[in-house]
């Protein structure tokens, strides 16, 4: 059996990122800063920044059990001011995990006030 990769119609559009979080309130003041969106939706396990004007939105879901391991897809944010991006993160309440460059990039990987990891990328 042969793949097509040529241009075909999607399955669907991206319309969220969801993370699972065990402090609702916190982890939606911390990302709606990061990115400068509004809650569009809340409930009581459930929190959307950003809306259908502006996908993908990020759906925060409030789940039981604690984030333990490496996150297996995260979030990329890129900035212009890496050290001053990273020091705004760490005054929300994010955490500075690691940094590294590589082909001319820098990553700083963070995590936000549940653990969830996230980079912030600045390109040379």
């Amino acid at each position: 059996m042969t793949r097509d990769t040529g241009a075909s119609e999607p399955v669907g559009t991206l319309h969220a990122i969801v993370l699972d979080v065990n402090d609702l309130e916190s982890c939606l003041g911390f990302w709606s800063e990061v990115l400068g969106k509004e809650t569009s939706f809340k409930a009581d396990k459930y929190c959307r920044i950003g809306g259908d004007d502006d996908p993908p939105s990020l759906l925060l879901q409030k789940v039981p059990e604690q984030h333990e391991h490496k996150n297996r897809a995260h979030i990329d944010l890129d900035v212009i001011d890496l050290k001053a991006a990273v020091q705004r993160v760490v005054g929300l309440g994010g955490t500075k995990l690691d940094e590294f460059s590589e082909y001319g990039i820098t990553w700083a990987v963070m995590a936000d006030p549940d653990g969830n990891e996230f980079c912030l990328v600045q390109h040379s």
